[in-house]
């Protein structure tokens, strides 16, 4: 079974404890201090996903990050869960998956729009009415920049691309002169 698989059946189950209870955004926040704690230092990661330290070492180590924290008792219980089956190392796919179940439940869709400079308000208003047309979802976007695109934008729903970058339509020109269209 793949990681992200495991990751999800995790995620759902935590998602389902945090909309009953009212709880999302704490246990949002929490997930993502945890995610980030581990994701952003090799000695966490190492140590979680070592065969070489022992569970009871690694629990210490869990038990000290949650009392510098402090979580809620949902929170505790998956993290705890986690060392328990072997798979405190995956947090930040856990976290992901949690976001993307969330997100689903909430009915948003997160765009992850590239430009090759940052777009201006009325751009993101203009392409947010579009996309929202085009799903019939709520979006969320996520910008970043990239400028080796030239112009344009690309963007990703999901596992759906967009590319409209001067730098694709270049390649397509380059490959149609190869060919001899």
């Amino acid at each position: 079974m793949s990681a992200t698989v495991i990751a999800r059946r995790y995620a759902e189950a935590i998602a389902d404890v945090a909309i009953e209870r009212g709880l999302v955004e704490q246990i949002d926040r929490e997930l993502r201090a945890f995610a980030q704690m581990i994701s952003g230092s090799d000695e966490l990661r190492n140590v979680f996903s070592s065969p070489i330290v022992s569970q009871r070492d690694k629990g210490k180590v869990l038990e000290a990050l949650i009392t510098r924290v402090n979580p809620g008792e949902y929170t505790r219980n998956l993290l705890r869960g986690l060392l328990r089956n072997y798979r405190l190392h995956h947090m930040q796919l856990v976290y992901t998956q949690f976001q993307r179940i969330i997100n689903e439940r909430r009915g948003i869709l997160v765009a992850h729009v590239t430009t090759a400079a940052p777009m201006n308000e009325a751009d993101q208003g203009r392409l947010g009415r579009k996309l929202q047309e085009l799903t019939g979802k709520q979006v969320e976007f996520q910008f970043k920049t990239d400028p080796s695109l030239i112009g344009g934008v690309v963007t990703r729903l999901g596992s759906v691309i967009y590319d409209g970058s001067v730098r694709t339509q270049l390649l397509e020109v380059k490959q149609r002169l190869k060919s001899g269209e």
